[in-house]
């Protein structure tokens, strides 16, 4: 069987990160809002992580898989294509899927096809409803197409996956410069799923909390390294150093393996310790990413995030930024209650941080999240496409829509365009480059 697994994106774009629904970057109009963007797009690729699974497991019973991107012609000569559905590109994907819908068998899969599995009704032939890998197994065993909305459950021993198929990717071109700047460069996942209960975070759609076991890691580290020449990766997980034995275990297995790999990972303060770090830093931690999302930690709470202590969260942000660790802080304008004094508190807050990156998104409610039913009666936005953490997609009670979009703005650019930003950039640049000449 002949699998066609396509891609419909734009630069910019990556659909592994929001859960698996999608994001992109795009912080305004204004010129430098425009230049941000654009360095951005230019300097980030990303693969999409679920492709290579799914190319895995039917390589692995004997079928070819091919990876393609807003390509139309020659479908026909697949048995069968695979998309993964995402927010931020819907309305570019049902077009693309109207084009082709009666040239081959054509399934979608993901959690936006998952929880609305009716937005690809009559479009497709067979819609993959929870993790795809179960139903993508049965598929490769048996070479049947399946039709209508096929149940597939998630993987309980996440050990038991072949270890993704980077080979279908131009691998050697993505990046994740400059926070990571060492190619070829690859997305590795420890876990799955996240225990904490963030009432927006879209990471809760899809299976439970998951992990694998630190030694089936490894090996997947050293094949990336034999493989495909890997000198970079990133931890996909959104809680990654949660189970600190299992985190120490990890990094030690690192150590020990020489793999000599630079790496990057999503977490939380409150899961991190000084000494902990420095195993990490010697296991190749360079970058870390943070949700300090809000300053107001009442408001927080009141969608179920606890937020880390102030004092311990800046005391891990400074040593990690002082060993050569950068740190990329999030934070979250227009939740429900934010005010304008909530806001600029939290852009004040982030340049006193002066973290190595930043990124400010506009709070979305997504589907399939507790968050999205709570706001039920106020969105505004049926748009798709804009669920992408830089539309405002439902009536706030304090804030405008412009408000919401002209502070963003504002945060994102007034944070990267100022003496303060471009000093510790360029000492910091300054400082790897002395470290790599040693």
């Amino acid at each position: 069987m002949k699998v066609l697994l396509m891609d419909v994106k734009r630069p910019g774009d990556n659909k592994d990160y929001n859960g698996g629904f999608g994001t992109t970057f795009n912080v305004g109009k204004s010129l430098r809002a425009r230049f941000l963007s654009l360095v951005r797009s230019s300097m980030e690729s990303f693969p999409t992580m679920s492709y290579a699974y799914i190319a895995a497991i039917f390589k692995k019973y004997g079928h070819q898989a091919k990876y393609s991107v807003n390509e139309s012609q020659n479908v026909d000569m697949f048995d069968v294509l695979l998309i993964h559905a995402s927010l931020i590109r819907h309305n570019e994907e049902i077009k693309f899927l109207g084009k082709i819908r009666h040239k081959i068998k054509i399934g979608v899969y993901g959690p936006l096809a998952t929880i609305k599995p009716g937005l690809f009704d009559g479009i497709v032939d067979f819609i993959i409803i929870g993790e795809p890998e179960e139903a993508i197994i049965k598929i490769a065993k048996t070479s049947k197409i399946p039709e209508g909305r096929v149940k597939s459950n998630y993987i309980e021993e996440l050990d038991s996956l072949p270890f993704p198929d980077w080979s279908i990717f131009p691998y050697k071109s993505y990046s994740f410069s400059p926070i990571l700047p060492l190619r070829p460069f690859t997305f590795v996942l420890a876990s799955r799923g996240c225990p904490y209960k963030c009432s927006y975070c879209p990471y809760l759609v899809f299976g439970n909390y998951r992990v694998r076991k630190p030694e089936n890691l490894i090996k997947e580290l050293i094949h990336l390294k034999r493989r495909y020449g890997i000198k970079a990766f990133y931890f996909r997980d959104p809680t990654f150093s949660l189970g600190e034995n299992r985190i120490k275990k990890i990094a030690h297995l690192m150590i020990k393996n020489n793999l000599n790999l630079k790496w990057g990972c999503e977490t939380r303060t409150d899961l991190l310790a000084i000494p902990l770090i420095k195993i990490l830093y010697q296991a190749g931690l360079r970058a870390i990413k943070i949700g300090v999302e809000s300053t107001d930690h009442a408001l927080l709470k009141k969608h179920s995030r606890i937020p880390p202590a102030v004092e311990h969260q800046e005391e891990i942000i400074k040593f990690c930024e002082k060993i050569g660790i950068k740190v990329i802080a999030f934070y979250i304008i227009g939740i429900p209650g934010d005010t304008r004094n909530s806001i600029k508190n939290a852009i004040r807050y982030s340049k006193k941080l002066n973290t190595s990156f930043v990124n400010f998104t506009v709070c979305t409610p997504i589907p399939g999240t507790q968050f999205y039913k709570q706001m039920s009666s106020k969105i505004t936005d049926s748009n798709l496409n804009h669920y992408d953490n830089f539309h405002v997609v439902f009536k706030h009670d304090n804030l405008t829509k412009e408000e919401i979009l002209k502070y963003q703005e504002e945060a994102i650019c007034g944070y990267y365009i100022r003496f303060g930003y471009i000093l510790k950039y360029l000492f910091d640049k300054i400082k790897i480059d002395m470290a790599r000449k040693k």
